[in-house]
């Protein structure tokens, strides 16, 4: 690996509240769907690295979950990620808002805690496409009287201005050489994409309390079958759900399968063979040794 004398590297911090849209940014960015993203808050987890490598510059992004406030061991976790990405590995913060100023107004201890870091930080209103200008103006207005940063205003979703926030980000981020190898993508292994994918598709097609009660385990991945042969088990918080998640005469399963199973044959761009087991852990959400056990393979 190369890289010229004025090459730049460093670490953005992609922060914000539940559902501001930082999953679909990084995809958009990246050009690859390698984050979960639905349209219900909280979807991601864990914090991800996607890393945009060029000949001038490597951009390694970090999607962190939403900012929440914690009561489960989950979302404890969950906050934890969020807190180490801002505050430990950050060059830049980038803060992606939607322009609704009575949320903004409400969550402002949020931005405070961003905001006295002290750190580069740069504010992309996002869904610019979906609201009016009136409201993105009146967030712009917002902001402009608590920090002095840049703010664009973008979206992620029709990838509108995303040149002119990479072009932003270049502008604050050290002179340094990068940190990966350019044909690398994430930090991540495959199994944690095949779980964010099945996943994602309980978050599309389950309502309630369901999909945020849900965890997926990567039992088997065996790559040297054609199909690749993948077992993953589904694990729920309460034995009322089995029923819900396996759907009248196996219905949903089966369609949540099928479903899974192409959108993970698109990512490896391979066959699949995968199979799903639904198994009841009940109140897993509070049992921080299962949840680290869950996560610590996919590092």
């Amino acid at each position: 690996m190369s890289f010229k004398k004025n090459y730049k590297s460093g670490f953005v911090s992609i922060s914000g509240l539940p559902n501001s849209g930082k999953s679909t940014l990084l995809n958009s960015i990246l050009n690859e769907h390698i984050s979960a993203v639905s349209p219900k808050p909280q979807t991601t987890r864990y914090h991800l690295k996607g890393i945009k490598t060029t000949e001038k510059y490597q951009i390694i992004f970090v999607d962190t979950p939403g900012f929440i406030k914690p009561k489960s061991a989950i979302e404890k976790v969950m906050r934890t990620e969020t807190t180490k990405a801002i505050r430990e590995d950050a060059d830049v913060i980038l803060l992606l808002v939607q322009p609704d100023i009575s949320e903004m107004e409400s969550k402002m201890d949020f931005f405070s805690s961003i905001f006295n870091l002290n750190k580069k930080t740069i504010i992309a209103i996002n869904k610019i496409d979906i609201n009016k200008k009136e409201e993105i103006n009146e967030a712009e207005k917002f902001f402009k009287t608590k920090i002095e940063c840049p703010i664009i205003k973008i979206s992620a979703f029709k990838k509108i201005n995303l040149c002119l926030l990479e072009n932003e980000i270049l502008n604050f981020l050290p002179y340094s050489p990068p940190y990966y190898y350019d044909d690398i993508l994430s930090d991540r292994w495959e199994r944690y994409f095949v779980s964010e994918a099945i996943r994602e598709e309980i978050f599309l097609k389950y309502r309630d309390e369901i999909p945020y009660q849900t965890a997926v385990d990567i039992e088997s991945f065996k790559e040297d079958r054609d199909p690749i042969y993948i077992l993953a088990n589904i694990y729920l918080s309460k034995k009322s759900h089995k029923l819900i998640i396996i759907g009248r005469r196996g219905e949903a399963i089966r369609k949540l399968r099928v479903d899974s199973q192409k959108k993970i044959e698109n990512f490896l761009n391979k066959r699949v063979k995968l199979e799903l087991f639904v198994k009841v852990r009940e109140n897993w959400m509070d049992d921080i040794n299962f949840i680290n056990l869950l996560n610590k393979d996919y590092k």
